[in-house]
């Protein structure tokens, strides 16, 4: 299975550094709604989820969302900032917190719980790509975007079949 769309990234590149625009991307580095809170909430669900499966695909997702972060990392350096894990609340810079992780186990609610946070992510980067005229921020953040979406078909498609199991063995 892929977890990531068979197609390249763009080139880590902007059209001038934009301090402003590197603090909204921080909040999708490491904030509670961020590439880093997803890869703790993948490796902590990986570690305490019982089928094989359900661990190679939460797995997989994890390093195409590590992928992320060092692509936001690079942008938020080319930005002018450096990307630390301390995403901006109202005007001030907040430490990476393990709050942030889900720390739920039912497998249903986990992956409802993971559509959420994609579609939240799917959000926050919209936002950004809405505030900013830089052409290749956006087209960086559209290609996560693809990901991202990927990522709430393959939760989705999860737990259709977990539906179909319960119907078949009930």
């Amino acid at each position: 299975m892929q977890f990531c769309l068979d197609k390249p990234y763009p080139e880590v590149k902007v059209d001038k550094e934009d301090k402003k625009l590197a603090l909204c991307i921080l909040n999708s580095y490491a904030g509670r709604v961020s590439e880093d809170t997803a890869i703790h909430n993948y490796i902590f669900q990986t570690l305490t989820q019982n089928q094989d499966q359900i661990k190679k695909i939460l797995e997989g997702i994890a390093i195409v969302e590590m992928h992320h972060l060092e692509i936001l990392g690079k942008l938020i350096i080319k930005l002018g900032l450096k990307p630390i894990f301390a995403p901006k609340n109202d005007n001030t810079l907040s430490w990476f917190s393990g709050e942030f992780i889900d720390y739920e186990m039912n497998l249903k609610e986990v992956l409802l719980n993971n559509i959420q946070n994609e579609r939240a992510a799917i959000i926050q980067y919209t936002n950004i790509i809405n505030r900013t005229n830089d052409l290749n921020v956006r087209k960086i953040l559209n290609r996560i975007i693809e990901d991202e979406e990927l990522h709430i078909k393959i939760f989705d498609d999860l737990i259709n079949k977990i539906s179909i199991y319960k119907k078949v063995i009930t």
